[in-house]
């Protein structure tokens, strides 16, 4: 038994060497990539970022206008220089 249990051990340890070279030598082949990655992730922030900047203001979903000094009413905001009629958002109130 104690043979057969040293056989087992070995046949482990082979998987796991063979297994943990594998994964070596695709993380170090792949290690080119790490630049890209981190740029794309970077690139990939500032495009949500300059998207969602404008979801703070109240502007035309349409053509970007300002509707600041813009009334309400009960279908939601008509843009002054589109036409669009922008839905209430949240924190837009019926006044």
């Amino acid at each position: 038994m104690y043979w057969f249990h040293r056989i087992r051990m070995r046949a482990l340890a082979c998987v796991l060497a063979g297994g943990l070279a594998a994964f070596s030598l695709i993380a170090w082949a792949a290690l080119p990539a790490l630049p890209v990655v981190g740029f794309t992730i970077a690139t990939m922030a500032m495009v949500v970022n300059k998207v969602t900047s404008r979801l703070d203001r109240s502007l035309c979903r349409d053509c970007g206008a300002t509707l600041d000094p813009e009334t309400l009413s009960a279908y939601g905001i008509a843009c002054p220089e589109c036409g669009f009629i922008n839905p209430p958002g949240r924190d837009d109130t019926l006044a």
